[in-house]
């Protein structure tokens, strides 16, 4: 080996030590120096032999037993992935919560590691400890093919599609982790998400036992497979990307634009599964993709109406010094960029273009089946929005005039507060003052006006529709001075003043 070699190795090796994420590095380092990784890892080794062994021995007949590799095969599996799904998550969210709490959050923010570095470090680490746990169970589990009744492609694509769970799973603990709440909030948050778990391991234990059962080798094995394999790893990337730009966002500072990463994703990811869906109903000549299209992003886009109108009313320079100085290049970031006035525009014209686009391609090919439960769907979100909106416009108003003192970040209190008074108070009152008329008792639809969810009532369709548009001219008239100041201050910093900072 010549001295020039041995330079460029160095030099290679320090090029590629520099690039690594030193995140990833502290993680994994106090993961094999953690007793707790090191106990783990042995206790899952030992429950996957034990188990392997009781079942071999309470099984006298396994030698003539065809489906006892697919047993043996779902007992180890189902091990595997409940504990992965408690360990990885649990392990990664609270060596982050640890971190966010108020005694270190400043680490956060004067380190130079960029937000979403540290973000994808913590899932890295967490994908490679999941990693170390799945290779070390894989000679228990492949050894189940030699007990017959699976075969090796099944068993390569469960353990793959249960990753993947695993992985979402750390993605969700990750962003519990990120929010910025105290310990109690996020152990309530907590609790939510083990519930959610819950149902995701059931779920994809059932799953998985259906694809082992039916095989990938058989033809009706293959077209369920790549159906329900297609699914999942289209929901696995939606889910991981949108909470792993959320993660981000949190844990920017607040001077910073924190709205432009998710925006950025929820609209490249619209974009790209309403292709998708398009394109699948034109092969199938069935309405349904789409429709489950729309419906999920207008539930998406109304949630980030309460986190728009909870967004600053006000312009920082750190932002405003990214805003660009074209004018339609400033219009499209204005959607974009940190702001409730940006927020609520964002929001409200992704609803308008997803309906928009559900209902004109309804009418372009009607002869595709499922087209009345296409045409019904967009009503009903169509008029749910507009309620929300209505809702979240009244909660800004009424933080703003009566509620002064409140925080900006709590103005969605108020919204889901006015809500919930909308749904039950008219209600309430119909049934409590004419409970005993039988006009009452057969349309009580009529006392529902106030409910967002109430538009299966078809009668009183045009009720709902004159109430919800009217809560939101009201409304909006109300918040007009405030929004059309936002929109106004839309501007970049002048050059001028962007050089006296920068000297």
């Amino acid at each position: 080996m010549t001295a020039e070699s041995v330079v460029r190795a160095a030099d290679f090796s320090a090029r590629f030590s520099d690039r690594l994420n030193p995140i990833v590095i502290k993680e994994l380092r106090q993961a094999v120096q953690s007793r707790f990784v090191v106990a783990a890892l042995m206790t899952l080794l030992s429950i996957q032999l034990v188990a392997l062994a009781i079942f071999l021995l309470a099984s006298g007949d396994v030698l003539l037993n065809f489906d006892a590799g697919r047993q043996v095969f779902m007992l180890l599996y189902g091990i595997l992935l409940g504990i992965g799904m408690l360990f990885v998550p649990l392990y990664t969210g609270i060596r982050l919560a640890a971190e966010r709490s108020d005694a270190n959050v400043d680490l956060l923010f004067i380190t130079t590691i960029q937000p979403r570095s540290i973000i994808t470090g913590k899932l890295l680490a967490a994908i490679v400890l999941t990693v170390l746990i799945f290779s070390a169970c894989m000679p228990f589990l492949v050894f189940t093919y030699f007990l017959r009744g699976i075969d090796l492609p099944s068993i390569f694509v469960v353990l793959a599609l249960g990753f993947l769970v695993i992985i979402a799973c750390t993605q969700l603990a990750i962003f519990i982790a990120s929010l910025p709440l105290g310990r109690g909030f996020k152990a309530l948050f907590g609790v939510g998400a083990l519930l959610l778990f819950a149902v995701m391991y059931f779920t994809a234990v059932a799953g998985s036992s259906e694809l082992v059962t039916q095989g990938i080798g058989s033809k009706l094995g293959r077209a369920a497979f790549w159906q329900g394999a297609g699914l999942a790893v289209l929901i696995f990337l939606f889910w991981c990307g949108l909470f792993f730009s959320l993660s981000v966002a949190l844990i920017m500072p607040p001077a910073a634009n924190r709205a432009l990463p998710v925006r950025a994703f929820i609209t490249g990811s619209w974009l790209v599964s309403g292709v998708v869906a398009l394109l699948i109903s034109v092969s199938q000549k069935d309405h349904s993709p789409l429709m489950v299209w729309q419906i999920v992003f207008n539930i998406v886009f109304a949630i980030a109406l309460f986190v728009a109108v909870s967004e600053r009313e006000s312009i920082g320079r750190r932002v405003q010094r990214a805003i660009p100085a074209l004018g339609p290049s400033r219009g499209v970031a204005f959607f974009f960029y940190s702001g409730a006035a940006s927020g609520l525009a964002w929001a409200s014209l992704m609803i308008v273009a997803t309906l928009g686009l559900a209902w004109l391609w309804g009418k372009s090919h009607g002869g595709y089946m499922s087209l009345d439960d296409l045409h019904g769907s967009v009503k009903w979100l169509a008029g749910m929005c507009l309620y929300v909106l209505g809702y979240v416009l009244a909660g800004a108003a009424l933080r703003r005039v009566l509620f002064r003192q409140l925080s900006v970040g709590l103005t969605w209190l108020l919204s889901v507060f006015l809500m919930a008074l909308g749904c039950i108070v008219p209600f309430l009152l119909g049934y409590l003052l004419f409970s005993s008329e039988r006009w009452t008792s057969e349309s009580f639809g009529a006392w529902m006006i106030g409910n967002p969810f109430a538009w299966g009532v078809h009668s009183y369709r045009p009720l709902y529709f004159l109430t919800a548009s009217s809560l939101v001219v009201l409304t909006l008239a109300l918040n007009a001075r405030g929004l059309l100041a936002q929109i106004r201050a839309f501007q970049p910093l002048p050059a001028a003043t962007t050089q006296t900072e920068d000297a």
